[in-house]
């Protein structure tokens, strides 16, 4: 009987000590998600904060200056279709270190940029990085999971929270730290863009460890179209429109609001400038961690209301030229965009298989984005006949208008799911 315990003693520790590998490297990977995330997303935001200067320094109207920032969406859409399902078949692995390496390009073309040629290259460089990495690093963090949570409930939670904040702080991250370097550093324009740079060196040592292809992905590849399995496209549906719409208030923000928070302070410091669109994207953070708990259809309708209310406070504070309404403005849009975004990444990672994980949420991205780049260029547009302020203010009043329309709508489909 000794002998027996004994034996058994053993594989329990011997299964103890199997599982702490296999746990160490989930965590890794995990890790590696999360940064690549990260970098990704405060690199793809920091040229918000020198919009305006380029503008200036190049003499380019508004409209070239929301084209620059919608150049990156053009090429992200269709890398989403082909690097999300992609990563689903080959691994994360590759596709981050693809996308990584890519950004890196774009950061170098930033620092190096004598004219406007320059600036769209290094965006659709910034582009294709996006593409090919955001889907891959999200889906790293659902796959990962699992290895250190074994609740599948609270692995795909953890999973949907750690990339709310590493997406929307690292948008928020970006212009902060292009405001600062740029102010306070030397090579205005050009030292933020090599920091960025080391940063992209430390995601690509990170990514190193991120998982093979995972438990269960289809063994070959083929261009996606959607991407959304059937079972799930009403509920993507969904999301996806409330997320079109969030996203798009954020686009317009990135692309126009230092240039706007400049004109109405009279001030050139662009730590101040770029401040304003952190206090947006820093708010929308801090509510993703504050609201884990709401139902996910009830945090985007609530979101798509309080996103309409600060899209007229915006409008107020332009017509106003109004420095508190638009502080308000941000905060209230930040925590539109919070809830937004926080229900609409618990819905999806609690409906998605693993092995559709990385197409989905490439189609996800597809919404998002053309929500960032689709109703900017209509701002570029309409400014050049009616003044930045006053086409951002008439494309405000669209889509909050929209959602209007389409919060109740969620929160009927959620009586009728209930």
């Amino acid at each position: 009987m000794a002998t027996e315990s004994r034996s058994e003693t053993q594989l329990v520790e011997r299964g103890a000590m199997d599982r702490e590998p296999a746990r160490a490297h989930a965590v890794s990977g995990f890790v590696a998600g999360a940064i690549a995330l990260a970098v990704l997303y405060s690199g793809n935001n920091l040229p918000s904060a020198f919009y305006g200067t380029f503008r200036h320094v190049m003499a380019f109207s508004p409209l070239t200056q929301t084209l620059l920032y919608a150049a990156a969406v053009a090429v992200i859409l269709p890398g989403l279709l082909i690097f999300g399902p992609l990563s689903d078949a080959v691994g994360r692995r590759v596709p981050i270190l693809l996308g990584l390496a890519m950004f890196a390009v774009g950061d170098l073309l930033f620092a190096a940029a004598d004219g406007v040629g320059w600036l769209f290259a290094a965006r659709v460089a910034q582009g294709l990085g996006m593409g090919m990495a955001a889907a891959a690093a999200q889906a790293t963090l659902g796959d990962s999971v699992p290895g250190f949570r074994p609740s599948p409930a609270q692995g795909q939670h953890l999973a949907a929270v750690t990339a709310t904040a590493c997406i929307t702080f690292g948008l928020a991250a970006g212009p902060l730290l292009g405001g600062l370097l740029a102010q306070y550093g030397p090579a205005p324009l050009r030292l933020a863009f090599f920091v960025h740079l080391a940063l992209v060196v430390f995601g690509a040592l990170a990514a190193l460890r991120a998982p093979g292809r995972p438990a269960g992905a289809r063994r070959g590849w083929r261009l996606a179209g959607i991407g959304v399995p059937p079972p799930i496209r009403r509920t993507f549906t969904f999301v996806a429109a409330s997320s079109f719409l969030a996203w798009a208030v954020l686009g317009i923000f990135s692309a126009v609001l230092p240039s706007l928070v400049g004109g109405l302070l009279e001030t050139t410091n662009l730590a101040l400038t770029a401040g304003a669109l952190t206090l947006m994207i820093g708010t929308s953070g801090l509510v993703q961690l504050g609201v884990r708990r709401l139902e996910p259809r009830s945090a985007q309708a609530i979101g798509l209301i309080v996103l309409a209310a600060g899209l007229a406070l915006l409008v107020g504070a332009g017509t106003a030229n109004s420095l508190p309404l638009t502080a308000l403005a941000m905060l209230a849009t930040g925590t539109g965009h919070g809830l937004v975004f926080s229900g609409a990444q618990h819905e999806l990672g609690a409906v998605t298989s693993p092995d559709n994980r990385g197409a989905v949420t490439g189609a996800y991205y597809m919404a998002s984005y053309l929500g960032l780049g689709g109703p900017v260029i209509g701002v570029g547009l309409l400014a050049l006949s009616r003044g930045l302020t006053a086409a951002t203010s008439m494309v405000s009043v669209v889509i909050a208008a929209l959602c209007l329309v389409v919060a109740p709508l969620i929160a009927l489909e959620r009586r009728r799911a209930a």
